[in-house]
């Protein structure tokens, strides 16, 4: 394990540039209930980090860095989607880095996030190294070129001093390393004022939503699994459309699926109808490819009309590869295969294994999605 450099607080003896910067800056206070925050994340976190959120909530470094803190801003993910971001975006460039997959928190030891950058940076505390005013900094960065140079930089220091060096020396040597940075401390997102962020709900191992992962098909199963809004009027929907659909718009309506995967409503899907996209289907050539969903990462899933409606075949077309085979799977199947950890023939984004099935299954209406 790296040396340790300790210096927890924003206040250090001999001042430096991070304290300057920081002291120069006098947003309004932020809300955060850290007891719940702390007890969502099943752990007490630094109190340096907790001093920058309460003063700043999220805070952008050099132009370059975000730290995120516990709060929310409409129209941007929420805390617990940010750190699922940075660990998704960790495996995917280890993946193709050929690193060994890391290991993250609430596993023991494991990587917590807590920042990333803008390119693709992702910052994490290694809670290996004991109490949390221990815990040093990795970066997880990018060498320059193409992507699948991913490489890990173990700073041996924790916030402050990671910070400090940053915007002085820069972190990490050869091909892997950061900065220096501008020596510039901003509130993320343009300064605008954040509101309470409440942790959302773990489920207990009695929820009765877990029947949903294991017992039962269909409609039937999402619904237990995925509880449908209270007091929405059901969506109305054409019936050349297939039944599946039409019975999950009935029950639920448009909108986010785990916070990534939005159905779009029934009167969005006109403009598309009886349009053919070319080659969304590997070996298809031309085909009517009707979109009904896509991602927020800017996939898109649909129908391929042939035959009758309840036969269509679900087409994947991801955003950055070739479309793959027509499934001959239900709108409904693939989806409850998703949200049980499964996936159909890789339709949609892969789950998070460090949090629990249950508390990943989750729907948005469009209205507050």
């Amino acid at each position: 394990m790296p040396h340790v450099v300790r210096g927890p607080t924003l206040t250090p003896v001999n001042g430096g540039i991070v304290h300057d910067l920081l002291s120069a800056v006098t947003p309004e206070p932020t809300r955060i209930d850290w007891g719940r925050v702390e007890g969502w994340l099943g752990t007490a976190l630094p109190t340096a980090y907790r001093q920058i959120a309460d003063r700043f909530g999220s805070l952008l470094v050099g132009d370059w860095l975000w730290i995120h803190a516990p709060v929310r801003l409409a129209g941007y993910p929420t805390f617990d989607k940010e750190l699922a971001g940075i660990r998704f975006e960790a495996r995917d460039a280890c993946d193709a880095a050929r690193l060994p997959a890391p290991r993250f928190h609430p596993k023991r030891g494991g990587l917590l996030p807590f920042g990333s950058g803008r390119g693709g940076e992702g910052l994490f505390w290694d809670t290996a190294a004991g109490a949390p005013e221990e815990w040093p900094v990795v970066v997880l960065a990018h060498a320059p070129g193409a992507y699948g140079n991913a490489g890990w930089i173990h700073s041996g220091r924790t916030l402050v001093p990671f910070l400090e060096a940053l915007v002085t020396t820069g972190v990490g040597q050869g091909g892997h390393s950061l900065g220096p940075l501008p020596a510039r401390i901003d509130r993320a997102y343009g300064g605008r004022a954040t509101s309470y962020w409440t942790p959302p709900d773990r489920a207990a191992r009695s929820d009765p939503r877990r029947k949903g992962l294991t017992s039962g098909a269909g409609l039937n199963a999402l619904q237990v699994l995925v509880p449908p809004p209270e007091g929405r009027e059901p969506s109305v929907v054409d019936e050349g459309l297939p039944g599946d659909y039409r019975a999950l718009m009935a029950a639920y309506g448009p909108g986010a699926w785990r916070g990534w995967l939005r159905v779009w409503h029934p009167d969005d899907l006109g403009s598309s109808m009886g349009r053919p996209f070319l080659d969304p289907v590997a070996g298809s050539g031309e085909v009517d490819f009707l979109p009904f969903a896509d991602s927020i990462d800017g996939d898109v899933l649909g129908w391929v009309r042939e035959g009758p409606p309840d036969r269509w075949p679900l087409a994947w077309v991801p955003r950055h590869s070739d479309p793959g085979q027509a499934m001959r799977v239900t709108f409904t199947a693939a989806l409850l295969a998703w949200l049980r950890g499964t996936p159909v023939d890789g339709v949609f984004g892969a789950h998070d294994p460090d949090v629990d099935l249950v508390d990943q299954a989750t729907f948005a209406p469009r209205e507050s999605a």
